[in-house]
């Protein structure tokens, strides 16, 4: 017979053999028990292989926290050199101090809406609209800016705001 067959048929026996609990008289197989002691087991080879395997998951959470920090350093890192060249090629918004992310391009009547203040993290939200014209060389061009300069002057122009819903539908507020 071999050990495989040995070991087995061990087992086999443990589910054979029953006992009765003194504290509540219920019959039990000597195969479901789980034997204790109150002092402690010693260590064996098992528990040293558990123990450094929490030792390996600290480290790898370790690991990956330092990970994710030097991946933010980074990211900030790459915005800022990505803004210092933006700096150098944008003679638009940057002289202005405005972010070109707040811009809307549509060109007629102005050239830009700048919603300034709505992609900056650091303050509360928009801080004030900019209607951003190149200057204009032609009559026509300029007779249109001096228009919006006066209806902006005299407060001649109505705001609404609209709101796009998730079903497509749209709302005034």
């Amino acid at each position: 017979m071999s050990s495989h067959q040995q070991t087995l048929l061990f087992f086999q026996y443990q589910r054979q053999i029953f006992g009765i609990c003194t504290c509540c008289g219920e019959f039990f197989r000597l195969s479901d028990c789980k034997l204790y002691q109150d002092a402690k087991a010693p260590t064996d080879w098992l528990d040293k292989i558990a123990k450094e395997g929490r030792r390996l998951d600290m480290q790898e959470i370790k690991i990956e926290e330092k990970l994710d920090l030097l991946k933010e350093q980074s990211r900030e890192k790459g915005r800022t050199t990505a803004n210092k060249l933006v700096k150098q090629v944008d003679k638009v918004f940057h002289p202005q101090k405005l972010n070109p992310d707040d811009a809307k391009v549509i060109f007629h009547p102005v050239d830009y809406v700048v919603f300034n203040g709505m992609k900056d993290a650091t303050t509360e939200g928009m801080q004030n609209i900019v209607l951003l014209d190149s200057e204009k060389h032609t009559t026509e061009g300029k007779a249109i800016q001096k228009s919006i300069m006066k209806a902006v002057d005299k407060g001649n122009y109505e705001w609404i705001t609209l709101r796009v819903e998730n079903d497509g539908s749209i709302k005034e507020e």
